[in-house]
């Protein structure tokens, strides 16, 4: 009785709706696996849904069709907001079906623009917001930009034969924030915020040894991520560079910011000392992030199921180092022939990890711990 219950508990379910109409019961009939990938916007790599079929009648869909994903348990469904087919496959025997959808409109015979075409246009004296809401509208999408980044001044921006999809990154990369199309949205937040389309905080969950599968931990160079080291620099002290151009007297600056990793200057030049300022502010922000990694991985319960990119992740039990504060920078989550299941990649939440340091005795110890007695 008790083995049943249990089953019936956590009886994977999920809903597909094609151009309006309902065909969740012809996907049961014939599903071998679904495969949802929640990417975060320091990815830049758009949401992804890939679904295989084994079917010898089967329609293949056509490029350009909407999908809307729902998934859960029992019939007890979380929106995973909608996608876009761009490609479609089919090998056998027996007839095999692979369906590759992304978030983002990719065919703009279907759908409302294409943010991989290459676009030539300027912009002058507007703001980071207008910017996000032009993109967004052109590819047929709503704008949801974070109040902290909605006002700031772009003196002047170019898009030279560069699509729309990378024109949004390089400004997410420049402000610290997060960029993607989701779910009928062009989200621009904060990276690391924790706040889902809405600008409402995002779900936070604990998560145990116990509730996974396999899991890892690791840490790395903070310098790794952000720029080439500069002949001389220190290996834990030193700062991050981005040139711009000075408009009075018509030479290139250096904008600076300090950080624990090598001294870097990164390739490009900004138009303005504003830009530069942020540019390598997210830079060291990037930096940090990456400095500590972590991957779980195990069975999927209705719990896992509402957490997005760049949504918080609290581990313990696992270890003093591996125990803490995370951002998921990417989900999958997997329905296939041995379950519902997922993986997550964590990285540092460095929101979480300042407010701790602020906190923190000056007198603390910092000499680590004594391996050797």
């Amino acid at each position: 009785m008790t083995d049943n219950t249990s089953a019936l508990e956590y009886s994977p379910d999920f809903s597909v709706i094609a151009e309006g109409k309902d065909i969740t019961r012809a996907l049961q009939q014939s599903l071998t696996e679904l495969t949802l990938t929640d990417n975060g916007g320091a990815t830049a790599k758009s949401d992804e849904l890939k679904i295989t079929l084994l079917s010898e009648t089967l329609k293949l869909p056509s490029k350009g069709a909407r999908l809307r994903l729902a998934l859960g348990f029992n019939g007890q469904l979380v929106d995973k907001g909608w996608f876009v087919v761009c490609s479609v496959s089919s090998s056998g025997p027996p007839r095999k079906i692979d369906i590759y959808a992304t978030a983002a409109p990719m065919n703009a015979e279907k759908q409302q623009g294409d943010v991989l075409a290459h676009k030539n246009r300027s912009w002058d004296g507007v703001t980071l917001g207008e910017i996000v809401k032009t993109v967004a509208t052109d590819n047929g999408l709503l704008p949801r930009v974070a109040a902290s980044l909605m006002d700031i001044q772009i003196p002047h921006l170019d898009q030279v034969a560069e699509s729309d999809a990378n024109l949004m990154t390089r400004l997410a990369h420049t402000y610290s924030a997060v960029s993607k199309p989701a779910g009928g949205y062009w989200l621009f937040l904060e990276q690391g915020a924790a706040v889902n389309a809405s600008g409402k905080s995002a779900a936070t969950i604990t998560i145990t040894p116990e509730e996974l599968s396999t899991w890892s931990y690791s840490e790395g160079s903070r310098g790794n991520s952000t720029g080439k080291t500069t002949a001389g620099s220190k290996k834990n002290s030193g700062k991050i560079g981005v040139n711009y151009y000075n408009e009075q007297d018509g030479r290139t600056n250096v904008s600076t910011v300090e950080h624990d990793g090598p001294t870097m200057l990164m390739p490009w030049t900004q138009p303005g000392k504003a830009q530069a300022d942020h540019h390598a502010q997210s830079r060291k922000t990037q930096a940090n992030r990456n400095e500590r990694k972590m991957t779980i991985a195990g069975p999927c319960r209705p719990k896992h199921v509402p957490l997005t990119a760049e949504c918080q992740v609290k581990t313990s039990g696992f270890g003093e180092r591996e125990d803490g504060q995370w951002l998921t920078e990417s989900l999958v989550y997997t329905l296939g022939p041995s379950g519902f299941s997922f993986t997550w990649n964590l990285v540092v939440n460095i929101k979480a990890k300042q407010a701790k340091s602020k906190s923190q005795k000056s007198g603390s110890d910092k000499t680590g711990p004594n391996y050797y007695g």
